[in-house]
């Protein structure tokens, strides 16, 4: 091990020499989370149980944040990869440029339809009005006018939970350290070119020993060209594919219900660089996008190996699953790796207009050896074999103030999915989306990520409907109200079932430096429970409420604060639950001294895991961090952030969570004695840029 991290202490060493090297002068500009990302992170670490690994589009903001787009020449696509407007807002911008000419100000945004001075601040780190002529960049800039960004993460928790822990007679169960390392070097010129590796290891992994003799146990590198001659895109090494309307295959992060109500489009560009550490949702291999005036065409292959559980059926192997979750820390999770092989190839085709998109998309997926899993009444309708194969139609347009979107996709097996969309204004100070979704009980698909309540674009019928009214300058309301229908049975449900989820938010912004909110969630569908005098799980509607009432306060440049009540209730014929949250955020950026310090103090108390509560949390750069909290506890952190030079920044994290008077906190392997748990966090970061 000695070895190991002496070798391991001289690449990163080296690695920071030569970016010292470079004679070019870096400024440095941090940026927050967007909220929409927190929210969406919320939401989505609720619906899975699981928070996303994927940074991209927080990196992509970053970046922006240095090279600003000109909104003078921006396109539809451009606009799109802020990730922060909605298409309705996309379309105001460009007719009015359109019919009015170039911005002379970038103050002349409050003149556009849709763009509230909320919707300004947003996007202002990210955008300029200036020079209006298209730039025309040669290879020597695409190779120099990019920013060289190393990032380095640590992280390790004090207490030992009980894989690592070992007997006379047994090994631990995880066959690796506690520490969870994150390397990244990246050279980027946003919308033009990237490249880059990554590399990681998980806590409890091991390290240049035993299953890991490699070293990381996950690698990735990538390059991709963009807007180089006919060449929209190229892609080698790790990438994604975003088809349509997400129905197909959809890979990086899309925005589901929440409290951005009328973010309900699946939108980007087909091709996308992967940079993230997560290890399922990519392709590794080659892709082009060509364009020829309104013509666009992308063609994708794609060669990896999955995790999976494989047996032998009648003399030949099968596989029984593939594994999503990236860990090879336990004998069982390393003996899957990479056993299960697959080829996916496909292509999209594309037909746009100022204000008309219509594009083709197909996927076919290939495994080796085929896939059979085992069957239960759930899931009779997943896909079983060797090869799958899909196609849809989508389409995007807008017409005087409407914006209307949709997908049409079968797989192999004949059957359907379907989502259509509308946006529109009714009024100039009322917003309104409607999404119908179809997803039929047997329609098979391996990367869809689909409008809808499910986090499968599976067996789903429903109707979404949403309204944002800007009741005055300062108070606003966006609601919706979803009603859906499984056909078919799911899992942890027996029985076909449906259900609705009601949303109301509304916010009060008194000044610049404060914003009031109050937020309330209804959400009712079935589950399987037991009950009383009963030995089998019979399925039962479940009402869960949520409600938040939450103060945010920016004093000046240097201090902030933020605080959150919110309650939950969870009830069923199994009876009642109930749980609250409190906590309390507060942040100072020091005025003399390159040094910014944040914390949060949370109490909590649920009666069970059914009343949880998820809340996102400030964390080191680019690392998506989400609390679920149940039981009774209080939980707090401390970040701090130290601006060493314009290149070096520095960041530290101390995260722990008590539950006073519990024997032992977590599960399975991760149990661990006594009432707390202790994270430590340190991150170091080099940029360089022109």
């Amino acid at each position: 091990m000695a070895t190991f991290y002496t070798t391991f202490y001289r690449i990163i060493c080296c690695a920071l020499l030569l970016l010292l090297c470079r004679e070019t002068s870096a400024r440095q500009q941090e940026e927050t989370m967007p909220v929409v990302m927190e929210n969406n992170l919320e939401k989505e670490a609720a619906g899975t149980e699981s928070v996303s690994e994927d940074d991209a589009q927080w990196q992509q903001l970053n970046a922006l944040g240095r090279h600003k787009i000109q909104l003078n020449t921006a396109d539809e696509a451009t606009l799109q990869s802020i990730g922060l407007l909605t298409p309705l807002q996309i379309s105001n911008f460009l007719q009015y440029r359109l019919l009015l000419g170039d911005l002379l100000s970038i103050y002349e945004l409050q003149a556009v339809p849709g763009f509230e001075p909320e919707v300004i601040r947003r996007i202002l780190p990210y955008v300029m009005v200036g020079n209006d002529l298209s730039p025309h960049y040669t290879l020597h800039d695409y190779l120099h006018k990019g920013d060289h960004t190393f990032l380095l993460r640590y992280a390790r928790p004090l207490e030992k939970a009980k894989g690592y822990l070992h007997t006379d007679s047994t090994l631990p169960a995880y066959r690796g350290s506690p520490d969870k390392l994150f390397v990244r070097y990246r050279y980027s010129f946003p919308r033009y070119i990237s490249w880059g590796v990554v590399m990681e290891k998980d806590a409890g992994e091991a390290l240049f020993k035993g299953g890991q003799q490699q070293g990381f146990d996950f690698y990735s590198a990538h390059l991709f060209i963009r807007n180089f001659r006919k060449i929209k895109a190229l892609a080698l090494g790790d990438y994604t594919v975003n088809l349509g309307q997400g129905l197909l295959n959809w890979q990086s992060q899309a925005y589901g219900k929440g409290a951005s109500v009328m973010q309900v489009k699946r939108e980007g560009e087909v091709l996308r660089p992967y940079t993230s550490p997560g290890e399922f949702y990519f392709f590794r291999g080659a892709a082009i996008t060509l364009q020829q005036q309104h013509w666009e065409a992308t063609a994708f292959a794609s060669w990896r190996k999955q995790d999976g559980s494989t047996d032998t059926l009648m003399d030949e192997v099968i596989a029984e699953s593939v594994i999503s979750s990236g860990y090879h820390r336990t004998i069982g999770e390393i003996a899957k790796r990479g056993l299960v092989q697959l080829w996916s190839a496909g292509g999209n085709i594309g037909y746009t207009t100022p204000r008309w998109q219509l594009g083709g998309n197909v996927i076919s997926h290939r495994f080796s050896p085929a896939l059979q899993k085992a069957i239960a009444p759930y899931n009779q309708f997943d896909f079983n074999g060797r090869q799958l194969s899909a196609g849809s139609v989508d389409y995007a347009g807008s017409w005087k103030n409407v914006h209307l979107f949709g997908e049409v996709a079968a797989s192999n097996n004949g059957k359907l999915a379907i989502v259509q969309g509308l946006l529109t204004s009714v009024a100039p100070s009322v917003d309104i989306s409607l999404v119908y979704r179809y997803y039929d009980k047997a329609y098979q698909s391996l990367f869809a990520k689909g409008f809808g309540d499910g986090y499968r674009t599976v067996n789903e019928n429903g109707m979404y409907m949403a309204v944002t009214v800007k009741i005055n300058a300062r108070c606003k309301l966006d609601a919706y109200a979803d009603f859906f229908r499984f056909p078919w049975l799911k899992y942890r449900i027996n029985a076909p079932s449906y259900g609705n989820d009601f949303f109301v938010q509304g916010s009060y912004t008194p000044g610049k430096k404060t914003t009031l909110l109050l937020r309330y969630n209804y959400r009712q569908s079935s589950e399987n429970i037991l009950l009383p005098d009963n030995p089998l799980k019979v399925p039962e509607l479940i009402t869960t409420t949520h409600l938040r009432l939450q103060w945010n306060w920016q004093k000046n440049k240097q201090l902030s604060a933020k605080a959150r009540l919110e309650y939950s209730s969870s009830q069923s014929a199994a009876g009642a639950q109930q749980g609250w949250l409190i906590y309390l955020d507060a942040g100072y950026h020091f005025k003399r001294i390159p040094f910014t310090v944040s914390g949060r103090l949370s109490r909590f108390q649920t009666s069970s895991y059914d009343s949880r509560i998820y809340a996102a949390e400030s964390s080191v750069l680019y690392e998506n961090a989400v609390s679920q909290l149940y039981g009774l506890g209080w939980q707090y952190y401390l970040n701090v952030k130290w601006k060493i030079n314009r290149r070096l920044s520095g960041w530290g994290r101390f995260h722990q969570t008590i539950y006073p008077g519990a024997d032992q906190t977590g599960s399975g392997n991760d149990i661990i004695k006594g009432d707390k748990k202790t994270m430590l966090q340190f991150q170091l970061q080099y940029l360089i840029n022109r």
